[in-house]
């Protein structure tokens, strides 16, 4: 089958050169930001949550359309960051959510729960680390919890982002009543601040970043970038799920929602920015991020708005 009547040549070497090209970008050369199409980064945005529902939808399926709990697995996975993000998922997931309703009023013991599934509980170092063990070993006989044990990760990461320090949080977010109501319910980003706001680690930690090891006293709060992370990464996405669940409109309420969040700081906006994109809003960042991810990475120019402009000029 012969093309060279179909196809402009230029258009071809043009493209062929796209896909040579080991840039941060293939078209990082003659890229310009005035040939971002239309609602470019609403339609990105729009994409990506479709493709996180139908994700989320496979996970409501398997736990009987149970929202809370799949929040509770989309929380840990969130609190884990990438090195931990697996690992705490399947802590999560091992447990019965219903398990974690029963003690979500009880701090001491849901971090119990949680630590001794890591397996960290296994030799105490001082006598908070004794109370936990009694507290999971009673727990773990209560309700019938297996012998599971998951092993987070310490490596290559900030002593404010060890393991410890981020399921002690995760533990007291859940002492708040009805939480899946107040996140759907939340309708700005200063409603959804407030509700993680004041979630911090437990007393210990406020000395400690590992067992037994004393550190300078320093409550361990949540950082604002982290609770723009919880926010983008788990909160709108589910919020955005659960409302096509049901068959509601909500593309406007959650655009907004992004609108008004600070844009992410990565490699990748970084990359962007030296190329003139402006990067003012998480709606622009998680915009920018996954256009990268879905089209740049592999070199799909050929279905981005921006590189098919390109290509025809």
């Amino acid at each position: 089958m012969e093309l060279k009547d179909y196809i402009d040549e230029n258009i071809f070497r043009k493209y062929e050169k796209f896909v040579d090209e080991e840039e941060f970008i293939a078209c990082e050369n003659i890229f310009d930001t005035e040939k971002i199409p239309v609602n470019f980064h609403e339609e990105n945005i729009l994409k990506k949550l479709d493709e996180k529902s139908s994700e989320l939808e496979q996970s409501l399926i398997h736990y009987k359309n149970n929202f809370e709990a799949v929040l509770f697995h989309s929380f840990a996975y969130s609190f884990g960051l990438k090195v931990n993000a697996h690992i705490f998922r399947q802590i999560a997931e091992s447990i019965d959510y219903s398990i974690i309703n029963k003690i979500r009023q009880n701090p001491i013991q849901h971090e119990a729960l949680l630590f001794g599934i890591s397996g960290w509980l296994n030799e105490p170092q001082d006598d908070q680390m004794k109370i936990w063990k009694r507290e999971f070993e009673f727990i773990k006989a209560k309700f019938s919890i297996p012998d599971l044990t998951f092993h987070p990760k310490f490596l290559r990461l900030r002593p404010p982002n060890f393991p410890t320090i981020r399921l002690s949080q995760l533990a007291d977010l859940y002492k708040h009543q009805n939480l899946f109501s107040k996140i759907m319910e939340a309708k700005t980003a200063d409603q959804l601040y407030n509700i993680f706001g004041s979630i911090k680690a437990s007393e210990y930690w406020n000395s400690h970043f590992n067992f037994g090891n004393i550190s300078k006293v320093h409550p361990k709060t949540l950082s604002k970038e982290f609770i723009d992370l919880l926010i983008l990464n788990t909160v709108l996405p589910l919020k955005y799920a659960y409302h096509r669940y049901h068959h509601e409109e909500i593309t406007d309420e959650i655009i907004e929602l992004y609108k008004s969040i600070s844009a992410e700081k990565n490699t990748i906006i970084t990359g962007w920015k030296k190329l003139g994109q402006e990067v003012a809003n998480a709606l622009e960042s998680q915009s920018m991020i996954y256009h990268h991810k879905t089209n740049c990475e592999t070199k799909n120019c050929l279905a981005c708005g921006i590189g098919f402009k390109l290509l025809k000029e």
